[in-house]
């Protein structure tokens, strides 16, 4: 079944020209004009559509688990907040936030041969490093992530931006996968206002897991997990809306602290 479709070709420079305008679609109006996917590999198509008529370069992964089989969306803006000062992110319109841990590639990880499978120890030979980060969420649906998955999966899964923060060691992460109880809470404030307080938590426990189920099932057309990228799995917070607040404070104590300045 081909996924590139004529309706795939005109959602995707619809959703170009949307996130590009910063404007918003609705449901019924793609409806009406027959453009909603009817399947994740139209979605994932009309997705790269998209992602080649914004132009930019594909930074990174957004990787998350749809009934049991793992998806991914294009990071298209990342940013690298290795200073100590907060970081200004220069481009406008997240309306939340979400903080994960991250992956960084060390090397491409191509489709496994035939038979083949990675297994969790395959992928983090893979990796370079580990990190806390922030993912800046956007919609360019009005329904939001309420849309057909299809559809919220070809809107990139709603990701505005990503911003990579400070490097975890190794042994936090086996302390998180292990629900270690005496790990810090994870404190994020707006505005010197606490937004979020709590242990954090991963969907699927191992944020491993997601990348080991989408890079033995790759699905995307844009060349698929690749040195230098980030890839990442899953908030540690749940999504926090974000009501004004500009100056955005994370932090795990003793582990990773991230600050942010966003545009009022």
């Amino acid at each position: 079944m081909t996924t590139m479709t004529e309706a795939n070709i005109r959602l995707g420079a619809i959703l170009a020209e949307a996130e590009n305008q910063q404007s918003s679609l609705s449901v019924a109006k793609l409806e009406s004009s027959g453009l909603i996917p009817d399947s994740i590999e139209t979605g994932m198509a009309a997705q790269a559509i998209a992602t080649a008529a914004i132009g930019k370069e594909v930074g990174g992964w957004k990787i998350g688990v749809n009934s049991n089989r793992a998806v991914a969306a294009p990071l298209l803006d990342v940013y690298d907040t290795s200073i100590d000062a907060p970081f200004d992110v220069p481009k406008p319109g997240a309306v939340g936030i979400e903080v994960e841990i991250c992956f960084v590639l060390a090397n491409d990880i191509p489709a496994p041969a035939i038979g083949q499978e990675y297994s969790r120890a395959d992928i983090l030979s893979h990796v370079s490093s580990m990190n806390l980060g922030v993912e800046l969420v956007s919609y360019r649906l009005a329904e939001e992530s309420k849309a057909p998955y299809p559809l919220f999966l070809a809107d990139r899964l709603g990701n505005h931006s990503f911003i990579l923060g400070p490097e975890i060691d190794g042994a936090v992460l086996e302390r998180f996968v292990n629900q270690d109880a005496t790990l810090p809470a994870l404190v994020i404030e707006g505005n010197g206002d606490v937004l979020f307080a709590a242990a954090p938590k991963h969907p699927q426990v191992d944020p491993v897991v997601p990348l080991i189920a989408y890079a033995n099932a790759p699905l995307d057309h844009l060349g698929g997990l690749k040195r230098g990228q980030i890839v990442t799995t899953g908030s540690l917070c749940g999504l926090i809306r974000l009501s004004g607040q500009t100056a955005i404070k994370n932090s795990w104590d003793g582990i990773a602290d991230m600050a942010l300045n966003l545009p009022a």
